[in-house]
């Protein structure tokens, strides 16, 4: 007798989680698992395991045991007793619950092949939000972890690996002293650092970019091997400083002069030519080659044709 109040005293000095009947696999999951480190800590005989546990509880588990599980678990076996509330109180979604009051061993198995069936497709959808993708992942993929081996660390693994990569690589892989909440406050500030990093490539990458051309040299002109053996180019006309040198570009008939062997650094014009001086029978010879289809009349001619044009 002593003996089981030393055990019941050093029970509830481990300051055991309760267990308020939430539908979630991690929650249970979480308890059953304190409740057990316990019991090997404390070295708890079985027949006082199901006594000192049934004392976790508290709201709807409460309820449940008082009403149905202290009947349900006849035996009085903790076995018995982690089957019956796990029945119970898994995570249920409101379609299946009939399968599960009916025959929950029928439910376990059917749960079972539809996570495998969800397990291998389950990711972060592109442009969703973390925030988003964690409150899909509690309500849909986490009713469908199975309760076999250790539910709460495949329920971090999943949620880890179905994140985008560069937020994946800012999270810390899961622990045993890690919990679900603490996986989601991880996840969300990653998706802020990465946001920040983002931001800060951006601008750097603005910063890299020239703005305008100046102080940018043009790369110079290398002459293929075709042209080695003419390596100096033709100077095109309208690169000749004719301005400059006081000729009039417009005015000159450079078709035919070989402006090349120009030398217009020592060209020397007059700024104001002599005129030419000439008599008038120069100017009329002149004149009469301007136009060559005019009529030539020498001195005779022009006097029978003054006379008949007279009369």
């Amino acid at each position: 007798m002593d003996e089981d109040r030393g055990a019941a005293y050093a029970f509830f000095m481990m300051s055991p989680l309760t267990f308020d009947g939430t539908r979630r696999t991690v929650t249970l999951a979480a308890w059953l698992h304190d409740i057990e480190a316990i019991f090997r800590i404390c070295h708890i005989q079985p027949h006082l395991q199901v006594a000192l546990a049934s004392r976790c509880l508290a709201v709807d588990a409460r309820l449940w045991w008082r009403t149905q599980g202290e009947n349900e678990v006849q035996g009085g076996l903790w076995e018995d007793f982690r089957n019956a509330i796990i029945a119970r109180f898994g995570p249920i979604r409101e379609e299946d619950a009939g399968m599960h009051y009916r025959d929950p061993d029928i439910y376990r198995d059917m749960n079972t092949a539809r996570y495998l069936n969800y397990v291998y497709d389950w990711h972060a959808y592109p442009g969703e939000s973390m925030g988003h993708y964690c409150r899909r992942f509690q309500e849909a993929m986490l009713p469908h972890i199975p309760d076999w081996g250790n539910p709460e660390m495949r329920a971090l693994q999943l949620l880890r690996e179905g994140l985008p990569f560069k937020i994946r690589e800012l999270v810390q892989p899961p622990a045993l002293e890690m919990t679900l909440d603490h996986m989601i406050n991880e996840i969300l500030d990653a998706e802020l650092t990465a946001h920040v990093i983002q931001a800060d490539a951006m601008i750097n990458d603005q910063e890299l970019e020239p703005v305008d051309n100046v102080g940018i040299e043009e790369p110079q002109f290398q002459w293929g091997p075709e042209l080695q053996e003419d390596p100096i180019p033709a100077v095109p006309l309208q690169e000749i400083p004719l301005q400059e040198e006081g000729i009039d570009a417009e005015a000159m008939d450079l078709e035919g002069i070989d402006v090349e062997a120009m030398d217009l650094e020592n060209l020397e014009l007059q700024e104001d030519p002599p005129e030419i001086v000439m008599d008038e029978e120069e100017e009329e010879q002149v004149d009469v080659e301007d136009d060559p289809e005019e009529i030539m009349f020498d001195k005779e001619d022009w006097e029978v044709f003054s006379n008949v044009s007279s009369e």
